[in-house]
């Protein structure tokens, strides 16, 4: 026997377990039994084991301890019991295997009295090795206890998640009453508007629900097939991105929880989908449109830019090499009136030429072949056909052709064996060189990716009209008699689409799975035709005709003519004739409208070059001189524009630009000089005619403002006010722009300086001022009347003392696809001049409403939006009828315009400024109408 035997075994009860249990006893509560464990009386140790070996390990003593306490624990109020249980505790105790852990036991609650006792009578007197062999035993049956523990507290977590996301709150929208501004003059015509009701089948609508997922699943393509598991639930009719949710229908909880099981590991998955909002029409206008392009798809449409074509119904014009694709552009949005599809014809010009034979023609010319094929080809459309898909050229690679080579799939193949087996096309011309398109592919969540797309010009046909073809005549009326569409023929090719989509099984699905149904008939409306206009001159006035057309009546007389007394005439020397029969007419056309007009100084020019046009014009400017007239042999921008420039912004002359061809026709030429004498007075400051305008305190201004194509950023702002209570004078100020200079800044100068104007004029400022502003889409709605407006306000305080008139401002959107028909028995026709249509298929949130105010010949006429974006407090009536007005009053035509005077006015301006001049006008030609 060791020393350590002896030692051990003469310490027996005396160890860290036993120093436990006295420490304990000396904190047992009043009533417990004692827990002290007495040693064997005799000290000798055996080494037969024993079976009524007193407890001496700590794992032992531990157990007596919890049983102890746990029996005392619950059965406290029973003193009968507590004796009984400290009784049995001083009994031999045999311990059962526990299912757990002793690092858990602690975690185990006992439910009941009776539950503690049978395990405490159970017990043996042995250490905790014992115990873990006993363990070892039962190794499954723990297992299975812990994973259920795992499970339930993972399930714990789970919840608490779910009610932290489920504590957001669900949206609910408060739908404001639509803006309803409604006039009541005129007489009420029956209008057909290209407008489709869309129906929503009562309980349903457009559900948002967010989607969570635990454990968490961090892929999104994993998301996609834990969702997927439950697509005999969800149905077919959802959109899902990842963490929001989209459903026809609602479910009939806030919260809906599925078991998915992941795909790569069978992990299961918890997906919680909770509900946020039922969405408003307005905030789902772009889902609504994704399910009509969709729909144009299924029909066996084609994309162009953002309409859809038809391509098996093609309109073949042999002789001109063209061939056009009927089509729809389509548009569905909420109105005053509930949700609808505008839906109007579109027609595709493409040219049954390739780019190689224009390739071969530009290389016959001879010349820089390279450098010609750049600019004229470069930046242009063409169609695939193989494919029906368009491209944009961005680049000619001349140092490669169709025999180059490409990696395909990791391996080197040439263009020609690409298209033999892909689309079995042979190609003919193994030499011609390779177009490029920079293909910008959207990746979600991540910058935009540009894929290289090569491109063989044999296979790529033009697209669109260019220059040549549009100054071609008798082209251009070849092709109008396809694209412009006569109401009753546009009415039944709406009906038609409305057909094809209700009748077509697939097309018609794609919004029943959502609710949607189209309305089987265009939208029918009332209109008001507003009372003709009186046209007043100096010793006349009139009514306008349904035509609304008054150029027979302007042969007399003009309102104010002016007198010009210095002018000249330029022209080359071979065109002596022309330019003497010109001055000839010009001076007895101008005497029989009242415009005294002198014998021009003739200036005779030795050759056409720009320079000799420049220099001799401006040898002969003086401080006396009214008017330059130049007569150009040949139609060139870059001579047009010296000219202009020369007289606009380097001097304060007048000037007017003719081409040799115009007046070169005897039979013509008074007519045509006619219109010249007309715009002669407008631009030395006479006035045509006027309409009546009870107001007489009324500033009208127009803006609008050209963006130079070539230069981005570049920007010339047009501005136009009446400076007169007729409103047939006008102040104009051009300004333009670089690069990060705000636009209100610009237009409130003008304004200030108009007011000033208007004062120094009238000896008193406007009470009531009308602004129509062009040039505004419906992106811009929101700024136009946030900033633009703020700064025209803003104005009225600069001014000293302060004034506060009565300010609209008014957007005028002329690029629409709204057509409204007059429906009168079983006819379809244009309705007429005056019509306007107020309600129903307005804006619904802004104060809006569509104008005829042309009559057209061929086609289908087009209205004007007008959309109120500040409210000056003018009553509908009276801005529809101030709208209608203006039509009459575009003095470079003798009939009413699309647009307001003012608006055109302004067009007119920074389109001669940015195009031409490039530089701001002088400041005294801004009492004039210099830019007609």
């Amino acid at each position: 026997m060791s020393e350590q035997g002896v030692g051990r075994g003469r310490n027996v009860g005396g160890g860290r377990g036993a120093k436990l249990l006295a420490a304990l006893e000396a904190s047992r509560r009043p009533g417990e039994p004692s827990i002290v464990v007495e040693p064997p009386s005799d000290p000798t140790v055996s080494s037969e084991p024993s079976a009524s070996r007193a407890p001496a390990g700590r794992g032992s003593a531990l157990i007596q301890l919890l049983a102890r306490r746990r029996v005392i624990g619950s059965t406290t109020s029973s003193p009968e019991t507590a004796s009984t249980a400290a009784q049995s505790s001083s009994s031999a105790l045999t311990p059962v295997p526990s299912p757990i852990s002793p690092s858990v036991v602690s975690q185990v609650s006992i439910e009941s009295t009776s539950q503690v006792t049978s395990v405490v009578g159970n017990l043996n007197p042995v250490g905790r090795g014992a115990i873990a062999r006993m363990q070892s035993l039962k190794l499954s049956s723990t297992t299975e206890v812990v994973t259920k523990q795992i499970q339930a507290q993972e399930q714990q977590k789970s919840q608490a998640i779910s009610e932290k996301v489920y504590a957001k709150p669900i949206l609910i929208h408060q739908e404001n009453a639509p803006i309803v501004k409604k006039g009541e003059m005129g007489n009420k015509i029956n209008v057909i508007a290209n407008y489709v009701r869309v129906n929503i089948d009562p309980g349903k609508g457009i559900y948002e629900y967010e989607v969570s997922f635990y454990p968490s699943v961090d892929s999104k393509q994993i998301r996609f097939e834990l969702l997927k598991q439950h697509r005999e639930i969800l149905g077919p009719a959802k959109t899902f991105d990842g963490v929001t949710l989209y459903l026809p229908y609602q479910f009939e909880n806030t919260v809906t929880s599925f078991q998915s099981s992941h795909p790569a590991t069978n992990e299961a998955v918890t997906v919680n989908i909770v509900l946020r909002q039922k969405r408003r029409a307005a905030d789902s206008i772009h889902f609504y449109n994704v399910l009509i392009r969709k729909i144009a798809r299924i029909l066996g449409m084609v994309q162009m830019n953002r309409n859809y074509f038809n391509p098996n119904s093609p309109i073949i014009m042999p002789v001109e090499k063209l061939e056009v694709w009927p089509g729809y552009v389509t548009a569905i949005n909420e109105f005053e009136d509930g949700l609808m599809l505008c839906c109007d014809v579109s027609f595709r010009v493409l040219r049954t030429t390739t780019v190689l034979d224009e390739l071969v023609e530009m290389s016959k010319k001879g010349g820089y072949f390279h450098q010609t094929a750049q600019e004229v080809l470069i930046g242009l459309s063409v169609l695939t056909r193989y494919n029906n898909k368009m491209y944009r050229i961005d680049e000619i690679l001349f140092d490669k052709n169709p025999q180059s080579t490409f990696d395909c799939q990791g391996e080197p193949m040439s263009y020609v064996d690409y298209y033999k087996k892909q689309y079995n096309i042979d190609i003919k011309d193994k030499g011609q060189p390779m177009l490029l398109n920079r293909l910008k592919k959207k990746m979600q969540g991540k910058e935009d990716e540009t894929v290289l797309v090569c491109l063989v010009p044999e296979l790529c046909y033009l697209t669109g009209l260019d220059d040549r073809l549009r100054k071609n005549f008798t082209i251009m009326r070849s092709l109008a008699t396809h694209t412009k569409v006569a109401p009753m023929a546009r009415v039944k090719a709406l009906a038609s689409y409305i057909d094809s989509v209700n009748n077509n099984e697939r097309a018609s699905s794609v919004l029943s799975q959502w609710g949607l149904s189209l309305a089987p008939m265009p939208l029918s409306i009332e209109g008001r035709v507003l009372e003709p206009e009186r046209i007043f001159l100096s010793r006349s006035n009139f009514a306008t005709n349904p035509q609304c057309d008054w150029s027979r009546n302007l042969g007399n007389d003009v309102l104010v003519a002016v007198k010009i007394e210095s002018w000249i005439l330029v022209y080359v020397d071979r065109q002596l004739n022309i330019a003497q029969d010109f001055s000839k007419t010009l001076l007895d056309v101008g005497s029989k409208m009242g415009i005294r007009i002198n014998p021009p100084k003739m200036v005779a020019l030795p050759n056409d070059r720009t320079d000799t046009y420049v220099n001799r014009i401006r040898d002969e400017i003086n401080s006396s001189l009214q008017l330059v007239v130049a007569i150009f042999p040949t139609s060139r921008d870059d001579r047009y524009a010296a000219v202009k420039t020369l007289c606009t912004a380097q001097f304060a002359v007048p000037s007017q630009m003719i081409n040799s061809k115009t007046v070169s026709n005897p039979t013509k030429l008074r007519s045509i000089v006619q219109k010249i004498a007309l715009q002669i007075n407008c631009k030395m400051g006479g006035e045509l005619w006027a309409v009546s305008i009870p107001t007489k305190t009324l500033m009208v201004c127009g803006v609008d403002v050209y963006h130079d194509p070539t230069k981005r950023g570049q920007s010339v702002v047009g501005f136009i006010a009446s400076v007169n209570p007729g409103l047939t004078r006008w102040f104009s100020r051009a300004k333009c722009q670089g690069p990060g200079v705000e636009l209100v800044d610009s237009l409130k100068i003008c304004f200030l300086e108009s007011l000033k104007k208007y004062y120094e004029i009238n000896h008193d400022y406007p009470k009531q001022i009308v602004l129509f502003r062009d040039g505004v889409g419906d992106g811009q709605l929101q700024f136009a009347a946030a900033h633009e407006a703020t700064q025209f306000l803003s104005a009225f305080q600069s001014l000293v003392p302060p004034i506060e008139p009565k300010f609209t401002m008014v957007v005028v959107q002329k690029r629409i696809n709204t057509r409204l028909f007059h429906s009168a028995r079983d006819a379809i026709n244009n309705p007429p001049p005056g019509t306007v249509v107020d309600h129903t298929v307005t804006r619904r949130d802004w104060w809006d409403f569509f104008l005829v105010s042309q009559f057209v010949t061929q086609g289908t006429v087009s209205p004007t939006h007008f959309i109120v974006v500040h409210d000056g407090g003018m009553k509908p009536d009276n801005l529809q009828k101030l709208a209608y007005k203006m039509t009459h009053m575009y003095y470079n035509w003798p009939g009413t315009v699309r647009v307001p005077a003012p608006c055109q006015y302004a067009h007119k301006l920074a389109y001669l400024v940015g195009e031409s001049i490039r530089k701001e006008p002088q400041q005294q030609l801004s009492n004039r109408l210099y830019f007609l």
